[in-house]
């Protein structure tokens, strides 16, 4: 290790050692959850704001944190008074907006699981997914009305009382469904005080279904507690991009995913940081809207950033308020030239699966990795060639050599728990056992990782 990575990293041990209580696993049965992380910040910095974006017109609109989390409770009682009750399913299908944070917010506050869809589904695998879960209800911003009609008559959810619609602020000549509920008008005149059943929620009760992309089939439903969404989302706020409440955070990937939902609005639910939150990325208004809003924080997936970096160069790209980013996906041909470029101290490339049990985090700042993690693993050996893992002769793993490519697994045990999917055929089959010993189980994450001087990087060639 280089003189400046030991010095780096000693530098970071003191604000490691603080996020430790932090990381350690709380008990399923502790009462949090993200809704009561929200009713938090309305208490402590209710005027502050919480979320920004840009109306059609093009001007900043802004909700604090009392108005976000009184919006969330007005929605809770919608929810409430329409009959569902605790561990029940609610599909949400909706652009990027402050409603659809809202109504996340709200559903979790009642105990009640969100499964988030994709807005871009549509004929079977839009059905698929909302009947996969078992939704009671189905929720869709009228943006992708259309989508939802089309698909309606494929699973068994009457009209009327079990549909919702939220009206779209820049389609406002649009007709909104007659066969749906608005749920802006129902909302309108509900009490906004906090629900008494925030405070009854628990770690261990689900909180999402995540979708997989569905590349191999129609996609998966992976489950999600509000356990590992508020550790993962303390992480990412505390450690990764080190946020506190003065600081803004740029959120322009989809919020029915992982890495949207819970790094970025995440990372502000759990550290008071507002966020700006644009419907979908645009390179050209990347700069000016980083100036403009003030934005100290972006949340990145790779391939955002390798657009940004293929348009036209300016002599002030560097000249922003960005001081960190986090995200996953960023290959370390484009790493550097982002850094340098847009003017960035901080990059905090993580790893991690919507249904998985061990993640890394780049805390230490050490270019082109994903960093460590504190999760049990092994790398195993892994035959690219035949497409299968190689065991010995005892039909055991193989442990890599140093420094050598493997198949990443995570070790499930009760601090590194495997949620996997709602399928419990997909669950198990992810699934290894009488991996190194007899009786053990593993994730098998299906990635190939290699280590490095701090941490690791991901199994391609740097």
């Amino acid at each position: 290790m280089a003189l400046r990575d030991i010095v780096s990293v000693l530098a970071d041990i003191p604000t490691l050692l603080a996020l430790k209580k932090g990381m350690v696993p709380r008990p399923a049965e502790e009462k949090d959850c993200l809704g009561a992380a929200v009713e938090r910040n309305a208490a402590a910095l209710g005027e502050r704001p919480a979320v920004l974006w840009q109306d059609s017109q093009g001007r900043t609109q802004t909700a604090s944190w009392a108005q976000f989390n009184a919006r969330a409770n007005r929605y809770a009682r919608v929810l409430k008074n329409a009959g569902l009750v605790r561990g029940d399913v609610v599909s949400v299908m909706m652009e990027n907006r402050l409603e659809f944070l809202a109504l996340v917010v709200a559903a979790n506050k009642l105990g009640i699981v969100v499964g988030l869809v994709n807005t871009s589904l549509r004929q079977r695998p839009l059905a698929h997914c909302i009947s996969v879960t078992e939704s009671k209800k189905c929720i869709f911003g009228a943006e992708v009305q259309e989508a939802v009609e089309e698909v309606k008559a494929d699973f068994d959810l009457g009209e009327g009382g079990n549909y919702y619609v939220v009206p779209d602020p820049e389609r406002s000549d649009a007709p909104v469904a007659d066969w749906a509920i608005d749920m802006e008008a129902a909302s309108a005149a509900q009490p906004d005080a906090n629900p008494p059943d925030t405070a009854e929620t628990t770690l261990g009760e689900t909180a999402l279904y995540i979708f997989t992309s569905g590349t191999t089939g129609l996609p998966k439903a992976a489950v999600m507690s509000n356990r590992r969404y508020l550790a993962s989302a303390y992480l990412c706020g505390k450690a990764g991009l080190r946020c506190t409440a003065a600081d803004r955070l740029y959120l322009c990937l989809p919020l029915y995913h992982g890495t949207g939902l819970t790094v970025g609005a995440g990372a502000a639910f759990t550290t008071g940081a507002s966020m700006f939150v644009r419907r979908r990325f645009s390179a050209s208004a990347f700069l000016p809207e980083i100036r403009q809003q003030r934005c100290t924080c972006f949340i990145y997936v790779g391939e955002l950033c390798r657009y940004l970096i293929n348009t036209p160069e300016r002599p002030d790209d560097a000249d922003t308020p960005l001081a960190a980013m986090m995200g996953n996906g960023l290959r370390p041909d484009v790493w550097l030239a982002f850094k340098k470029r847009f003017g960035l101290k901080r990059i905090t490339e993580f790893y991690a699966a919507s249904e998985g049990n061990v993640s890394f985090a780049n805390l230490f700042n050490k270019d082109a990795t994903i960093g460590m993690t504190s999760a049990k693993i092994a790398l195993v050996r892994y035959d690219v060639d035949a497409d299968e893992i190689v065991r010995d002769a005892d039909g055991r793993c193989i442990a890599v050599e140093p420094g050598e490519a493997g198949l990443l697994l995570g070790h499930i045990n009760p601090k590194a728990i495997f949620e996997g999917y709602t399928d419990k055929a997909a669950t198990e089959k992810k699934t290894l056992r009488n991996v190194l010993e007899e009786g053990d189980a593993w994730f098998n994450t299906g990635d190939m990782l290699r280590e490095v001087d701090v941490g690791f990087s991901l199994g391609y060639a740097h």
